[in-house]
């Protein structure tokens, strides 16, 4: 409640003068083209730097992948319709999943799959698949022994057609309310008293399990299995479903944001497997009923030559901080005179971030970072803290590559979270954001990816991106007061204040 509070008074802030918009060109963000003999490579092919992000993120690289970008709802659906047309088994993990045109017709071919005999499990973010408080009052039901609200509308009609259906985060009676089941208790652990149950209730309040992949299993000829997975930034609603397209909502109204997705086989997807099925077993306290995980949990065949890392950030199970702490090893890789890039639809990062941005900058290497403005965010608030971080950044060095997304048709708002390292290392995808609430709070989860081809499609992506983009330079920042740019680094840090606790 008191996170609440303090944002709300925050969003009460007068709007920032702005100046002529300043729409990107090449110019903005090109570097020198060096020998390729001289480009740092090596500082990413090291033994070493994967130990340590081993280590500290709890994974492992798995070679022999394919992996290929999924840009924008119109790249993501088409290829979902795919994989699940011919799917034995789908396990879907979303944040939001909106009873909307594009909702319902993903329920309407989950309905039909199970009537097809395929086994099919859809896990969805109870509190963030609720649109209002109208609708959470709906849902209220005192008898149900696990949570205080039931599942909505849509969910229960996929549960009464044979779809295991789980609810997660879900809030929770008596003890469980008060934060104190977790997987620590489950083991055995001391979860405290009452007080500090309380306490832990209040911080973990806007924590969401913000996760989104879909994994199929397709049976080959000879009885082996075929897993494919895609992940990325995409919830199952319209705005999602239609970016890149003239299609609008008839009933949201709402049309398509710029968005990023990746579509995974091989070795890894047994990782991604592995983790829906952990996290749907971890809400219900127990197997799921009349579903046999070793049927489906084999190893991959060889499927290309990426190399492909999946990684997994959850508070509440103590595994903290991965993801931040994998883009720290990456930045710190990047060579002399090369470029950290950055895309992300709400960057606030704390200093585990910040720091290693900062210094990239003193050391000479380039930061490029794309965020919503004003116009394309959904969270004003968020921008006014983004732009308190430009200005730090920017007080370092001028020569950081600031950039804020325009709206356009059918991609309306840039939900894009992505980056890349250098000019010949790794690509991130996934569902995490560089704010306090996806470090400190969320389950996330991304994938770093090392393959020329995805490199090079990935590379086309950002700059087209940079080039829908208006670049935010010091000159501009200047010409801003000096109490408004007091007030956007105080929100900043303020928010990060509440979110950013214990050992790093």
């Amino acid at each position: 409640m008191y996170r609440c509070l303090v944002l709300a008074l925050l969003m009460g802030c007068a709007a920032m003068r702005k100046g002529p918009p300043r729409v990107a060109s090449p110019a903005d963000f090109a570097l020198a083209t060096p020998d390729p003999d001289q480009l740092g490579c090596s500082s990413f092919d090291s033994a070493a730097l994967e130990r340590r992000i081993d280590l500290r993120t709890r994974s492992r690289l798995r070679d022999g992948n394919a992996a290929e970008l999924l840009i924008d709802g119109r790249a993501s659906w088409e290829r979902r319709e795919a994989n699940l047309a011919t799917a034995e088994l789908i396990v879907l993990k979303t944040f939001i999943f909106t009873d909307d045109e594009a909702g319902r017709e993903v329920a309407e071919t989950l309905k039909e799959r199970v009537a097809g005999g395929a086994t099919v499990i859809v896990q969805y973010d109870l509190k963030g698949s609720i649109g209002s408080v109208s609708e959470a009052l709906s849902l209220y039901d005192a008898t149900n022994t696990r949570s205080f609200l039931r599942h909505t509308r849509l969910m229960a009609e996929l549960a009464e057609h044979g779809v295991h259906v789980v609810a997660t985060n879900v809030p929770r009676h008596g003890r469980a309310l008060a934060g104190w089941v977790d997987a620590r208790e489950a083991a055995g652990g001391d979860v405290g008293g009452w007080g500090r149950g309380r306490l832990r209730f209040l911080r973990n309040f806007d924590h969401f399990d913000h996760e989104k992949y879909l994994v199929t299993g397709h049976r080959r000829d000879d009885g082996s299995v075929e897993l494919r997975a895609i992940m990325g930034g995409l919830n199952i609603a319209s705005e999602y479903a239609y970016g890149g397209t003239d299609r609008v909502d008839a009933g949201t109204g709402r049309g398509g944001w710029r968005d990023t997705d990746i579509e995974l086989r091989g070795p890894v997807t047994l990782d991604v497997l592995r983790r829906a099925l952990d996290a749907a077993e971890q809400n219900v306290d127990e197997p799921l009923p009349g579903f046999d995980r070793s049927d489906w949990e084999q190893p991959q065949q060889r499927a290309g030559d990426a190399r492909v890392r999946f990684v997994w950030n959850q508070p509440a199970l103590g595994n903290r901080r991965t993801v931040e702490r994998l883009y720290r090893q990456l930045l710190f890789a990047v060579p002399e005179g090369e470029s950290a890039r950055l895309e992300s639809a709400y960057f606030t990062p704390g200093k585990r971030i910040r720091r290693p941005l900062r210094g990239l900058l003193r050391r000479g290497r380039r930061v490029v970072v794309v965020t919503n403005s004003r116009e394309s965010s959904d969270m004003g608030i968020v921008v006014t803290a983004s732009r308190g971080v430009f200005d730090l950044l920017l007080k370092t060095s001028p020569t950081a590559a600031l950039f804020e997304w325009q709206p356009q048709p059918g991609l309306a708002t840039m939900h894009s979270k992505v980056a890349s390292f250098g000019r010949c290392g790794p690509v991130i995808v996934g569902s995490a954001n560089l704010d306090g609430q996806s470090t400190e709070h969320n389950s996330e989860s991304v994938v770093v990816v090392y393959d020329d081809e995805l490199r090079v499609a990935f590379d086309a992506m950002f700059e087209a991106d940079l080039l829908a983009s208006r670049r935010i330079t010091a000159a501009q920042l200047s010409h801003t007061s000096w109490w408004v740019r007091w007030w956007r680094r105080g929100i900043y840090r303020l928010g990060w204040a509440f979110l950013d606790a214990g050992p790093g």
